[in-house]
């Protein structure tokens, strides 16, 4: 489980190599003040984050990630939601925190866009 001294610890890793607080880290702080449970699997081979919310009785897991997840992925619903650039869209830190208000509070799961093409990117 994911503590505040854990996120302290690891914003201030962040600072000595001179970069600011991630947007995960400042989700799980929101997250944990909300009081929620959390839990974070960091991907060996890329950058990405996994953050798992829960409340004891259901889980909502979200992506943090600098790259498109697999659209297959995407589209079976690996995680809840996925923040930054996904196949469909772009997402923020507030719109992961909006959607597991939704989640929580009114029991609704955000909706995969398949009915938009996927994003490109222009080269």
């Amino acid at each position: 489980m994911v503590t505040k001294e854990f996120l302290d610890q690891r914003a201030k890793q962040s600072a000595k190599k001179g970069y600011s607080k991630q947007k995960w880290i400042q989700f799980c702080e929101i997250m944990l003040r909300r009081g929620y449970a959390v839990s974070l699997y960091e991907a060996r081979r890329t950058v990405s984050k996994y953050v798992t919310v829960s409340d004891g009785k259901k889980s909502f897991k979200v992506r943090f990630s600098n790259h498109k997840p697999i659209c297959e992925r995407e589209e079976r619903g690996d995680c809840d939601f996925f923040v930054g650039r996904t196949n469909y869209t772009v997402t923020t830190t507030k719109d992961a925190i909006l959607a597991v208000i939704n989640f929580f509070d009114y029991d609704t799961r955000p909706e995969i866009k398949s009915d938009f093409e996927p994003l490109t990117t222009k080269e």
